[in-house]
């Protein structure tokens, strides 16, 4: 077996010019600098402060939470409606009966396109406007009574629900 020479070879690494290091090294200083100046904004007194973009997007979100709403989706005409609960796909409605409880910051289309309500055959019905936790607090109110509601004691006890046919869970 001949020799096949050495495994590594020398690499002749030229010195780095001190110039180019110091180059890099200011330029990433100033991007770093520039982000931070972009993202914290400051006061006059040097407070960081949102831009004028997150402050209108914080005003918007806290007006929503503010002036939120507990609706009731109802059915429109009597039909079968589909059902989130266990063993069940479909529920028989009358006009006028709850199909779903819910709370949303967004108003109706803001929370429901319009192809969905018709879709499902329901109408969006505002029942309570408030603060978001005041809505929360009625829906609640709505999920835990809507076994004592007359639409569902009117029915056979077979056929009565715990809840609305389109609320599958309780929160």
């Amino acid at each position: 077996m001949g020799d096949v020479g050495p495994l590594f070879k020398k690499q002749h690494l030229s010195p780095r010019k001190p110039g180019k290091v110091l180059l890099i090294a200011a330029f990433t200083t100033l991007v770093v600098v520039a982000l931070f100046r972009v993202f914290y904004l400051q006061d006059e007194t040097g407070v960081p402060i949102l831009s004028p973009g997150e402050n209108a997007r914080l005003q918007k979100r806290l007006k929503e939470i503010d002036d939120s709403e507990q609706y009731a989706l109802v059915a429109v005409t009597d039909g079968w409606y589909p059902c989130l609960h266990s063993g069940r796909t479909t529920y028989h409605l009358k006009a006028g009966e709850v199909w779903k409880y819910g709370v949303t910051s967004k108003g109706k289309l803001g929370r429901y396109p319009i192809t969905f309500l018709s879709e499902n055959m329901v109408d969006y019905v505002v029942e309570f406007k408030g603060n978001y936790s005041e809505c929360l607090k009625q829906e609640q109110i709505k999920l835990y009574s809507y076994p004592y509601l007359p639409e569902n004691l009117a029915r056979l006890p077979p056929d009565r629900l715990p809840r609305p046919p389109y609320n599958h869970i309780m929160r």
